[in-house]
């Protein structure tokens, strides 16, 4: 029986044409932003977005997608963790001050303004009480066996399920970036916090997938043997490489707020010397 290739890839058009109009949005926010920030954006902002928008593409249009949906659970759940943690969490990373709001023009600055509707809506949305269990819903409920085989095998539902996944994901990010400049007086401790929580979340799933004997997903067990690899051994590789990415990315955040948290007092040192 056939099966994809890893040089094969999905090039949907309607997919390429989305990620083309919001990356051009992207480089007129980012040119627009450094033509009126006094600190205008750098690397430290395009790279991670450029980042991003090719997780995306990974995640959706390489043969991961193919693979996933009809011979391997591990190549799946890696596909859910390059949407839901890797593109989200480096596409907010590239729209942090000043990129937003000051990428924006006139009539976006009023719509994402704190009493403007989209500011309100991600006001409402990126709070704790919100973020936190809409991802860990996300995160669960597609992970259910009979659902997770379900989404698979319906291409509709699958779609939804990514969908629900990636903007739940900016959401979280979205909470533990702070890429406005008003919400960066939250405290560190707090955004550590909040991460620590889904890193717990996602073990949930990813720790049984990696110690149970039995196969836990139907349609990847009975899933044609094209990669030379069991059903067991595939569920066990699917939960061990979401375990790693998880703690990769728990250890690159926790490191990225001890150097903001440095850099802050640096700064902080500079502006107020002691004399």
């Amino acid at each position: 029986m056939g099966h994809p290739g890893w040089t094969s890839w999905n090039l949907d058009p309607v997919l390429i044409l989305a990620l083309v109009v919001v990356s051009g949005a992207y480089v007129a926010a980012y040119r627009r932003a450094g033509r009126y920030a006094a600190s205008p954006p750098t690397i430290g902002h395009w790279l991670p977005f450029a980042s991003g928008i090719a997780a995306l593409v990974v995640a959706l249009m390489s043969p991961l997608d193919e693979i996933g949906d009809t011979y391997l659970l591990s190549a799946h759940m890696i596909q859910h963790v390059l949407l839901t943690d890797v593109a989200a969490a480096l596409i907010v990373l590239g729209l942090r001050a000043p990129v937003l709001p000051l990428g924006l023009p006139r009539k976006g600055l009023r719509l994402v303004a704190p009493r403007g509707p989209i500011g309100r809506f991600i006001h409402v949305m990126t709070r704790p009480w919100v973020a936190l269990p809409l991802w860990a819903i996300a995160t669960w409920v597609w992970s259910i066996p009979r659902v997770f085989d379900f989404a698979a095998s319906h291409p509709t539902v699958h779609g939804i399920e990514h969908a629900m996944l990636f903007y739940t994901g900016i959401a979280l990010w979205w909470l533990i970036i702070d890429p406005l400049p008003t919400e960066r007086r939250k405290p560190h401790i707090n955004r550590l916090a909040y991460l620590g929580f889904t890193r717990l979340a996602s073990a949930a799933v990813c720790l049984p997938l990696t110690w149970l004997a039995n196969p836990m997903y139907p349609l990847y067990e009975h899933a044609p043997r094209a990669y030379g690899i069991s059903a067991i051994r595939d569920q066990q590789l699917a939960g061990a490489s979401m375990c790693l990415i998880e703690f990769l990315i728990f250890g690159i955040a926790v490191a990225a707020v001890f150097i903001d948290v440095l850099g802050r007092e640096e700064r902080l040192e500079r502006a107020y010397p002691v004399t």
